[in-house]
Protein backbone atom coordinates (compact mmCIF):
# COMPACT_ATOMS: atom_id res chain seq x y z
CA UNK A 1 0.00 0.00 0.00
CA UNK A 2 2.80 2.02 1.00
CA UNK A 3 4.35 1.96 -2.42
CA UNK A 4 1.18 3.17 -4.38
CA UNK A 5 1.27 6.85 -2.83
CA UNK A 6 4.86 7.08 -4.63
CA UNK A 7 3.74 5.59 -7.77
CA UNK A 8 0.39 7.58 -8.37
CA UNK A 9 2.16 11.24 -8.18
CA UNK A 10 5.07 9.93 -10.34
CA UNK A 11 2.45 9.11 -12.89
CA UNK A 12 0.67 12.13 -12.18
CA UNK A 13 3.79 14.20 -12.64
CA UNK A 14 4.63 12.55 -15.58
CA UNK A 15 1.45 13.13 -17.31
CA UNK A 16 1.88 16.90 -16.85
CA UNK A 17 4.92 16.94 -18.13
CA UNK A 18 3.44 15.46 -21.23
CA UNK A 19 0.68 17.78 -21.29
CA UNK A 20 3.31 20.91 -20.98
CA UNK A 21 5.15 19.47 -23.87
CA UNK A 22 2.52 19.32 -25.79
CA UNK A 23 1.29 22.97 -25.80
CA UNK A 24 0.47 25.15 -28.52
CA UNK A 25 2.28 28.28 -29.33
CA UNK A 26 0.17 31.00 -28.43
CA UNK A 27 -0.20 33.97 -30.92
CA UNK A 28 2.07 37.29 -30.68
CA UNK A 29 -0.32 39.41 -28.04
CA UNK A 30 -1.90 42.67 -29.36
CA UNK A 31 -1.50 45.67 -27.60
CA UNK A 32 -3.88 45.43 -24.63
CA UNK A 33 -2.49 42.21 -24.14
CA UNK A 34 -2.15 41.29 -20.09
CA UNK A 35 1.89 42.72 -19.03
CA UNK A 36 1.88 39.34 -16.29
CA UNK A 37 4.89 38.06 -15.97
CA UNK A 38 6.69 34.92 -16.90
CA UNK A 39 7.77 32.81 -14.49
CA UNK A 40 8.87 29.93 -14.17
CA UNK A 41 7.70 26.42 -14.98
CA UNK A 42 9.93 23.69 -13.97
CA UNK A 43 13.05 23.47 -11.52
CA UNK A 44 15.46 21.28 -10.57
CA UNK A 45 16.76 21.22 -6.83
CA UNK A 46 19.52 20.14 -5.07
CA UNK A 47 19.80 20.59 -1.33
CA UNK A 48 18.66 18.52 2.00
CA UNK A 49 15.70 17.90 4.14
CA UNK A 50 11.97 15.94 3.56
CA UNK A 51 11.50 17.51 -0.04
CA UNK A 52 15.10 16.38 -1.03
CA UNK A 53 14.66 12.89 0.20
CA UNK A 54 17.39 13.58 2.67
CA UNK A 55 20.44 14.57 0.83
CA UNK A 56 19.54 14.58 -2.90
CA UNK A 57 17.55 16.42 -5.43
CA UNK A 58 14.19 17.59 -6.19
CA UNK A 59 11.88 18.01 -9.41
CA UNK A 60 9.06 20.55 -9.41
CA UNK A 61 7.07 21.36 -12.12
CA UNK A 62 4.37 24.17 -12.22
CA UNK A 63 1.72 23.11 -14.29
CA UNK A 64 -0.14 26.50 -12.70
CA UNK A 65 1.82 29.04 -11.51
CA UNK A 66 1.24 29.06 -8.34
CA UNK A 67 0.68 25.20 -7.86
CA UNK A 68 3.43 22.70 -8.47
CA UNK A 69 3.98 18.90 -8.32
CA UNK A 70 7.29 17.92 -7.09
CA UNK A 71 9.31 14.61 -6.15
CA UNK A 72 12.63 14.23 -4.47
CA UNK A 73 15.06 11.09 -3.72
CA UNK A 74 18.52 11.65 -2.28
CA UNK A 75 20.86 9.92 0.34
CA UNK A 76 18.69 9.35 4.42
CA UNK A 77 21.43 7.54 6.40
CA UNK A 78 19.25 4.56 6.85
CA UNK A 79 18.75 3.63 3.08
CA UNK A 80 16.87 5.72 -0.07
CA UNK A 81 14.58 8.29 0.85
CA UNK A 82 11.81 9.83 -1.34
CA UNK A 83 8.91 12.54 -1.45
CA UNK A 84 6.26 13.64 -3.60
CA UNK A 85 3.84 16.27 -3.23
CA UNK A 86 2.46 19.49 -3.98
CA UNK A 87 3.73 22.89 -3.47
CA UNK A 88 1.77 26.12 -3.16
CA UNK A 89 3.34 29.01 -3.48
CA UNK A 90 1.92 32.55 -3.09
CA UNK A 91 3.72 34.78 -5.98
CA UNK A 92 4.69 38.28 -5.63
CA UNK A 93 2.80 40.64 -7.31
CA UNK A 94 5.78 43.05 -8.55
CA UNK A 95 8.05 41.08 -10.70
CA UNK A 96 11.30 42.33 -9.30
CA UNK A 97 10.03 40.89 -5.35
CA UNK A 98 12.58 38.24 -4.97
CA UNK A 99 10.51 36.57 -1.79
CA UNK A 100 8.04 33.77 -2.62
CA UNK A 101 6.40 32.00 0.85
CA UNK A 102 4.79 28.86 -0.18
CA UNK A 103 3.24 26.06 1.82
CA UNK A 104 4.04 22.15 1.39
CA UNK A 105 2.01 18.80 1.56
CA UNK A 106 3.91 15.34 0.62
CA UNK A 107 4.10 12.00 1.27
CA UNK A 108 7.73 9.58 1.64
CA UNK A 109 10.24 9.62 4.25
CA UNK A 110 9.94 11.47 7.49
CA UNK A 111 12.11 9.79 9.98
CA UNK A 112 15.39 7.22 9.68
CA UNK A 113 16.85 5.38 12.44
CA UNK A 114 20.79 4.60 11.23
CA UNK A 115 23.01 2.35 13.36
CA UNK A 116 26.25 2.46 12.91
CA UNK A 117 28.00 -0.49 11.93
CA UNK A 118 25.04 -2.33 12.37
CA UNK A 119 22.52 -1.81 9.18
CA UNK A 120 20.40 -4.86 9.95
CA UNK A 121 18.75 -2.35 12.68
CA UNK A 122 18.18 0.79 10.16
CA UNK A 123 15.01 1.66 9.71
CA UNK A 124 13.17 4.31 7.43
CA UNK A 125 9.64 6.05 8.52
CA UNK A 126 7.14 6.91 5.78
CA UNK A 127 3.95 9.11 6.33
CA UNK A 128 2.35 12.87 5.60
CA UNK A 129 4.36 15.86 6.17
CA UNK A 130 3.36 19.36 5.76
CA UNK A 131 5.53 22.09 5.59
CA UNK A 132 6.17 26.47 4.92
CA UNK A 133 9.08 27.68 3.78
CA UNK A 134 9.64 31.17 1.30
CA UNK A 135 12.42 31.19 -2.01
CA UNK A 136 14.68 33.96 -2.36
CA UNK A 137 15.51 34.60 -6.15
CA UNK A 138 14.69 35.00 -9.39
CA UNK A 139 11.82 33.76 -11.26
CA UNK A 140 13.50 33.79 -14.67
CA UNK A 141 14.59 31.03 -16.67
CA UNK A 142 18.23 30.41 -16.50
CA UNK A 143 18.44 31.58 -12.94
CA UNK A 144 17.20 30.38 -9.97
CA UNK A 145 16.58 30.55 -6.03
CA UNK A 146 17.61 29.30 -2.45
CA UNK A 147 14.88 27.44 -0.68
CA UNK A 148 14.18 27.02 2.81
CA UNK A 149 11.15 25.38 4.73
CA UNK A 150 10.18 23.96 7.76
CA UNK A 151 8.28 20.72 8.30
CA UNK A 152 6.10 19.05 10.80
CA UNK A 153 6.17 14.91 9.58
CA UNK A 154 3.10 13.35 10.86
CA UNK A 155 4.39 9.72 12.17
CA UNK A 156 2.30 6.71 12.89
CA UNK A 157 4.86 4.87 14.74
CA UNK A 158 7.06 6.86 16.34
CA UNK A 159 10.90 6.02 15.83
CA UNK A 160 11.95 7.63 19.38
CA UNK A 161 9.78 4.30 20.64
CA UNK A 162 12.30 1.99 18.10
CA UNK A 163 15.25 4.16 19.40
CA UNK A 164 14.33 3.10 23.13
CA UNK A 165 13.71 -0.68 21.79
CA UNK A 166 17.39 -0.35 20.76
CA UNK A 167 18.50 0.55 23.40
CA UNK A 168 16.78 -1.89 25.75
CA UNK A 169 16.78 -4.61 24.20
CA UNK A 170 20.81 -4.22 22.50
CA UNK A 171 22.87 -1.91 24.60
CA UNK A 172 22.94 0.54 21.76
CA UNK A 173 23.71 4.09 22.50
CA UNK A 174 22.47 7.03 20.50
CA UNK A 175 23.87 10.33 20.80
CA UNK A 176 20.66 11.98 19.59
CA UNK A 177 16.54 11.84 19.59
CA UNK A 178 14.61 12.23 16.48
CA UNK A 179 12.94 16.09 16.41
CA UNK A 180 9.42 16.04 16.06
CA UNK A 181 10.04 18.92 13.42
CA UNK A 182 12.28 19.34 10.04
CA UNK A 183 13.63 21.96 7.81
CA UNK A 184 15.52 21.82 4.59
CA UNK A 185 17.96 24.03 2.46
CA UNK A 186 18.44 24.04 -1.11
CA UNK A 187 18.92 25.67 -4.54
CA UNK A 188 16.76 25.51 -7.38
CA UNK A 189 17.15 26.12 -10.59
CA UNK A 190 14.90 27.52 -13.33
CA UNK A 191 15.15 25.07 -16.12
CA UNK A 192 12.00 26.49 -18.06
Amino acid sequence: MRRIYPLCLFVLLSCTITSRAQERKTVSPGPYASTDPSYDKLNLGIGFGFDYGGIGGNLTVYPQKNIGLFVGGGYAFAGFGYNAGIKCRLLPAKPSSQFTPFFMAMYGYNAAVHVSNASQYDKMYYGPTFGIGFDLGSHEQGKGQFSLAFFVPIRSTNPNDYIDYLKNTYGITFKNKILPIGFSVGYKFNLD
